[in-house]
């Protein structure tokens, strides 16, 4: 069987995510939905932005304390400019994994590192965002009360919370060659990433939630953020607020709660726009990513001579 070209292939999720978008637009109140995205002010728009943008920082500095820990000398300014490129990469190719790509294969020849070795850092970069995410999901559904909807809804949300960084751990062990120590390391510039996306909807939330269910919109948010890795949208498009619009369903049916699909619609909508916005300098810095300094300009020690590094030699 002949295989899809990556072109067509491409058109293909890109006619998924806008027919999924379209759908989801059908089921819910246009008007009451263009009403919330008015109730934005500036300031308040400025500020989400900022904010945006500082958990763009945090994700960059994550890559680059992947790059640190694998003996690769990456300076603090390269990794923001790499990190925008690679983001802004990932609104045009569905899935996040052209900009992943990208970044691989810029890195591959400009440090002397070898495709696997990128690939490894790249995913291990992922998964720990990801971890965040789903332990911050986790704790919604408890805060929320999602658990006591379901049969044995408490232990399963027990074992999941315990599960998750069990296997994040131990997989990232095997498969990604990463000592369990840096992997830890790493849920630093995770979890401040994704404290800066919550205090990001919260600002939203002010304007147009109306004062209600900052808790379920919150949880609505990790389940979409993790809907969205799923690599058949641009940036999760279409796939965010599906998960929004029928999580809001959801939880009215199962719990009684009165949470707006409306307000999770503008929200989702709102934070894609921020999202994107906010890696616009990736578009800038594009001619520009090869010139910059890789490297810091003071040269680190090669760290294979300490114990620590002697250590990850036999992971590898």
């Amino acid at each position: 069987m002949k295989k899809l070209s990556p072109k067509v292939l491409s058109l293909f999720k890109y006619v998924f995510a806008f027919s999924l978008l379209a759908f989801v637009l059908s089921k819910v109140d246009m008007d009451a939905l263009a009403k919330h995205m008015k109730e934005i002010s500036l300031e308040e728009g400025i500020a989400a932005l900022i904010l945006a943008t500082g958990a763009q920082m945090c994700s960059a500095m994550r890559m680059r304390y992947f790059f640190e820990k694998s003996m690769f000398d990456m300076s603090w300014r390269f990794a923001i400019v790499l990190y925008y490129v690679g983001a802004f990469y990932n609104f045009l190719l569905p899935g996040g994994i052209g900009g992943d790509a990208y970044k691989v294969m810029l890195v591959r020849k400009r440090m002397e590192m070898n495709t696997v070795q990128g690939i490894r850092i790249m995913v291990a970069d992922r998964a720990s965002g990801l971890c965040v995410i789903m332990l911050t999901f986790f704790l919604g559904c408890y805060l929320t009360g999602v658990n006591n909807a379901i049969p044995y809804g408490s232990a399963l949300l027990i074992s999941a919370t315990i599960i998750t960084p069990l296997v994040y751990v131990v997989a990232s062990k095997r498969l990604l060659k990463q000592l369990p120590i840096d992997m830890i390391g790493s849920l630093y510039y995770s979890v401040m990433a994704q404290l800066f996306w919550i205090t990001t909807l919260y600002m939203l939330w002010k304007s147009i939630g109306h004062g209600g269910h900052l808790l379920e919109y919150i949880t609505l948010y990790c389940a979409a953020s993790i809907a969205s890795m799923i690599p058949i949208s641009p940036g999760g498009l279409g796939l965010r607020e599906f998960t929004y619009f029928y999580g809001a369903g959801l939880m009215h049916t199962m719990m009684g709660k009165d949470v707006d699909p409306n307000v999770g619609i503008a929200l989702s909508l709102c934070m894609f726009a921020l999202s994107f916005i906010s890696s616009l300098p990736g578009l800038l810095w594009l001619n520009k990513v090869s010139k910059v300094d890789i490297k810091t300009k003071q040269k680190q020690e090669h760290r294979h001579a300490s114990t620590g590094n002697a250590e990850r030699e036999d992971w590898t």
